[in-house]
């Protein structure tokens, strides 16, 4: 049996290798001094330093990039290993040895004539608590006002009280009335404008379980079982994407309105209501600093907003994703990427997050600091042992990277 899905290309990630030069210099040889060298990052004046504060920045992002880094590697481990046993092939001890297996099993199937085609599409935000705090350190040493210095952006602040705008809330104990970003449960037929499992009334595209009405595989299908590719309408046990009403549920990535319980991100306009979640605007109780969305207009340096927002992508949320596979001549092969279609969606777009933001960090030496000011004896040694640290996170994010494409499109390595 030959096993046809709908079929999207994504290609394979890249991320170009960053030379990390360790160029510390500097240092006081005042017993003071010594004593900040020796207590490292934690010895840094983050209130009253602008140039501290962007080490304690950078500090932070690269600890939190390498763990995601180290992490990530994990998920694809298990990822790979778990496609491995799925078509009978032996599993590894490391992501590069995993995903090289499953690799060398894709690479011989294309030789015989195998398509394997695929998307993994999922919005992913990053910790806005985690880029609020990191911009509220960097703020106090330049003197700024968050709220009143962001520009080509919007202001989000933690809320647990009444908000003055949109209110986000993730994964929401209430009826969604809003917009879902994710999975939305519908408690009755609604339009759908991503993927739906369920029954689809138009402009289906997938598998369907039950009858399908439009097209079978190319052919025409006039409400009979399809075991192929339906395209148009679907009773029943559909699987695929859904431009008309939905019932059951319906995932989305982009956002759109829901009538049912959100698994994702609720985005509402609560008026005087009570708003948990990130207020996008003023709230009255806030439960973080506010961060902005685009540019801080004051004193505060690139190189911090660069490490607050790879900070911040260290620890990504991504909704449901809306994931497609094609493969034709290998029915194991299908069954296992439809089996794990959730965990490797989740690797892909963390690991889009993570390379995307790690030349933040990747390319840096302490004269990018002392650039801004003086680092002291402490900033030296806290860069010093960061810069080593980086170079970690960012061989890691490269290991991921090549992973995630060879699991993706299969190509060769």
């Amino acid at each position: 049996m030959t096993n046809r899905k709908g079929f999207q290309y994504l290609p394979g990630l890249t991320l170009a290798a960053a030379a990390l030069v360790a160029g510390v210099t500097g240092g006081c040889s005042a017993a003071s001094s010594l004593s900040q060298a020796q207590s490292g990052c934690g010895g840094l004046d983050t209130a009253h330093s602008q140039a501290q504060a962007s080490v304690k920045a950078f500090a932070d992002a690269v600890e939190d990039l390498n763990k995601a880094a180290n992490d990530l590697q994990q998920e694809w481990l298990t990822v790979c290993n778990n496609l491995n046993t799925a078509v009978g092939q032996p599993t590894g001890t490391t992501a590069k040895d995993a995903c090289g297996t499953l690799q060398a099993y894709i690479n011989s199937d294309v030789s015989k004539g195998v398509t394997i085609s695929a998307t993994f599409n999922a919005d992913c935000e990053a910790d806005v608590s985690a880029q609020a705090s990191c911009q509220a350190q960097c703020a106090a040493s330049a003197n700024c006002d968050v709220a009143a210095s962001c520009m080509g952006g919007e202001v989000i602040v933690g809320c647990n009280g009444t908000c003055s705008g949109q209110c986000d809330v993730q994964n929401p104990s209430f009826m969604c009335s809003g917009m879902c970003k994710g999975e939305c449960q519908l408690t009755a037929a609604a339009s759908c404008s991503g993927q739906c499992t369920g029954s689809c009334s138009a402009n289906f595209s997938g598998s369907c379980g039950g009858n399908c009405t439009g097209m079978c595989d190319g052919s025409t299908a006039s409400g009979g079982k399809c075991a192929g590719k339906c395209v148009g309408q679907c009773d029943a046990m559909a699987s695929g994407t859904c431009g008309g009403m939905c019932t059951g549920s319906c995932t989305v990535a982009a956002g759109a309105s829901c009538s049912g319980t959100c698994k994702g991100t609720c985005s509402y306009t609560p008026g005087s209501a009570t708003c948990s979640g990130e207020c996008h605007g003023m709230c009255s109780v806030t439960t973080t600093p506010p961060t902005c969305t685009g540019m801080l207009n004051c004193n505060v340096n690139a190189q911090c907003s660069g490490s607050c927002q790879a900070q911040a992508s260290a620890n990504v949320t991504c909704s449901p994703p809306q994931a497609t596979i094609t493969i034709t001549g290998d029915d194991a092969l299908y069954t296992a990427y439809q089996a794990n279609l959730t965990a490797i969606s989740d690797a892909v777009n963390k690991t889009k997050a993570i390379a995307g933001n790690i030349g933040a960090v990747a390319n840096t030496s302490a004269g990018t600091f002392t650039a801004i000011g003086d680092i002291g004896a402490a900033g030296a040694a806290c860069v010093a042992n960061e810069i080593t640290v980086a170079g970690q996170a960012s061989a890691s994010v490269s290991v991921s990277v090549s992973v995630s494409a060879s699991v993706t499109t299969g190509a060769s390595g």
